[in-house]
């Protein structure tokens, strides 16, 4: 997948709103299972503006019962993880429900 978009905040894979896994596991309850606390403080406004992709293709397993999940891999051309309201974790906001 080209497209990752991550405003997780302070997670190591996020960098400047680009994931830097190498793959994205996104649970059943979309969650993005990749995500990795970093004690690094959060990014002002000016930095969080996204840059070019830094990788150029990245795995997404899905295990959400979800419109873009084909045999647990999404086909989706991008995602956003944004984190939750009221709750403390990140969450993919591409899902669609079948």
């Amino acid at each position: 997948m080209f497209d990752i978009k991550c405003k997780r905040k302070k997670c190591v894979y996020n960098k400047n709103c680009n994931c830097t896994s190498k793959t994205i596991d996104v649970a059943k309850n979309t969650e993005c299972e990749t995500y990795k606390p970093s004690n690094e403080a959060e990014v002002g406004e000016v930095e969080k503006i996204g840059q070019p992709p830094i990788r150029k293709n990245i795995g997404v397993n899905c295990k959400a019962d979800c419109l873009f999940n084909d045999e647990h891999k999404c086909i989706a051309n991008g995602i956003t993880v944004l984190t939750c309201e009221n709750i403390d974790c990140p969450n993919c906001c591409t899902y669609s429900p079948k």
